[in-house]
């Protein structure tokens, strides 16, 4: 398969509008279509929904979910947030669409006044004008375009690539002799890519070019951008990815029945990395740069302070855990102890036509001075394999000398003896002090308390997610009844490394309360499902 550029557009939607916007998906349609008002705000915006329903004159809107775009245009990442409310009207006519009411940023932006025109959908084909080819409508008689018309494919960026390398691959139909149809994957059969660990994205439209040659015929296309997926081999050999069912069915123009054809793979051949690998190679595998972030410029004998690193680049750290200490064999760094990891990806342009996770992950550490004097490990080489280059390369860092002083002085508290009447003082300041006591031993029961019902629900939910990521984790939590901002959320704290536990810690007070809801109905759900 050649190679190709990948433009990732949003269609017709308008690309560059100054703040939040309403518009129709349309403003004519056949009764029956699927019509939507839709609020685009950037997408960092934070949106609440006044109300999830709006009627009108004979119209209806119902708020039908949310939906991220990352757009890349002429190089440049734009990021965009529709909130979308469906039209649903019984008959056909010219309807007033109800005026929908979002807050976005604690301001509320309305809709404004906006016209549907909806026709009724015909019985019968409609016949051939003289600005149309007859070969775009049929009869219900007519079996429509013949199988050899409609093909899916599953297509990726690259056709030869290392183990570890990630790549993007996603369906695309090509199609001839209809207007476009509707596509969707049939859910039951699972996607093959042997081999190869999968993440399914949502939010990221592509777009190719509009048509193609494929096996000397002319055919159209379309991405179907339901499902995107980033792929990392993870053993040399060829192989066939992204064989699986899609359901099919033609428009009114060219109306045809549902059929179910299986997707023509994509053949890749994964290369093994070069032999032998250097001693310092742990298996990241893209171009990285490494920093040094949180050093202090001074510390204190038996006091801890704290830093971190930070690896930035495009490629693939899964089996990077702690870029220090596993270099070491025994542990060269007594005094340092490994706390936590953060990851951080950004889906973005990375060079020209190529587009992936810009990634930036922080390894947190501590350390205990155990004497006085210059304190400075040993300079860093961290060891990655470069695809573009083809060989083994290395980023260095350089710790700088950190003066460790002398114990800080414990500050003492002096009390001074008072003459005069001690007893009716010392009374009362032991009923303060009694009472002081009790408080405080009450709060720590209730905060234990909670805090141990918290990580054993997070600990609960943890075992039932097991490795649904992504799109697969936010779909399995919507089949259980979770609204779809919800699942959202959660499919966006799961980690593929740290515990829901872990991430609990770094939220803040809104998102852990949030958080621990989702939890104990997701807990509660599991439990009433176990015992029916």
């Amino acid at each position: 398969m050649k190679r190709f550029l990948l433009l990732l557009l949003l269609g017709a939607f308008p690309l560059f509008a100054q703040g939040p916007k309403f518009y129709l998906s349309q403003t004519r349609a056949d009764l029956g279509d699927a019509v939507f008002i839709i609020l685009e705000t950037e997408g960092g915006a934070q949106v609440r929904l006044i109300e999830k329903e709006f009627n009108g004159q004979g119209i209806k809107a119902v708020y039908w979910g949310t939906e991220e775009n990352t757009t890349i245009v002429n190089f440049k990442v734009y990021r965009k947030k529709l909130i979308k409310y469906r039209l649903t009207v019984s008959t056909p006519g010219r309807f007033s669409v109800p005026e929908i009411e979002v807050e976005v940023d604690g301001q509320k932006i309305e809709s404004g006044m906006m016209a549907l025109e909806i026709s009724p959908r015909s019985s019968t084909a409609n016949k051939s004008s003289g600005f149309f080819s007859n070969r775009y409508f049929f009869s219900e008689e007519t079996e429509g375009p013949e199988d050899g018309d409609l093909k899916v494919l599953f297509r990726t960026n690259k056709d030869q690539v290392w183990v570890g390398e990630p790549i993007l691959g996603f369906f695309t139909l090509y199609y001839r002799n209809a207007i476009r149809p509707y596509i969707d994957r049939d859910f039951s059969s699972s996607i093959e890519f042997p081999y190869f660990r999968s993440e399914a994205l949502s939010g990221i439209n592509l777009l190719i070019p509009e048509q193609v040659i494929y096996e000397g015929l002319e055919f159209e296309t379309a991405v179907y951008n339901k499902e995107t997926f980033i792929l990392t081999p993870l053993k040399k050999g060829e192989y066939s990815l992204g064989s699986t069912v899609f359901h099919l069915e033609g428009r009114q123009q060219s109306f045809f029945h549902m059929r179910s054809i299986k997707t023509i793979p994509s053949k890749i051949f994964v290369k093994d990395l070069p032999s032998p690998s250097p001693s310092e190679f742990k298996g990241a595998v893209g171009n990285f740069k490494i920093g040094l972030e949180e050093y202090p410029k001074a510390a204190f004998l038996g006091e801890p302070f704290q830093f971190k690193l930070t690896i930035s680049g495009n490629g693939n750290l899964s089996s990077i855990k702690d870029p220090l200490l596993s270099v070491c064999d025994p542990v060269c760094y007594p005094e340092i102890t490994f706390l936590q990891t953060r990851q951080q990806r950004d889906f973005r342009e990375l060079g020209p036509g190529e587009f992936g996770f810009y990634l930036n992950h922080s390894y947190h550490y501590s350390v205990l001075p155990k004497k006085e004097g210059i304190w400075k490990p040993e300079d860093l080489k961290f060891t990655f394999f470069n695809p573009g280059s083809g060989r083994y390369e290395s980023a260095s860092l350089r710790f700088p000398g950190l003066e460790i002083g002398p114990p800080r002085p414990k500050q003492k508290i002096e009390t001074e003896d008072t003459t005069g009447s001690k007893g009716g003082s010392s009374v009362l300041v032991s009923i303060l002090l009694s009472s002081i006591f009790i408080g405080a031993a009450a709060f720590i029961v209730v905060t234990l308390r909670k805090k141990y019902r918290a990580e054993a629900v997070l600990k609960r939910l943890d075992l039932w997610i097991g490795s649904k990521r992504g799109f697969v984790l936010k779909h399995s939590v919507m089949t259980k009844g979770l609204p779809e901002e919800e699942a959202s959320l959660l499919a966006g704290w799961k980690s593929d490394t740290v515990p829901l536990t872990e991430t609990y810690k770094s939220l803040g007070p809104s998102s852990k309360a949030n958080l621990i809801r989702i939890s104990s109905w997701l807990s509660d759900k599991l439990k009433e499902e176990e015992s029916e």
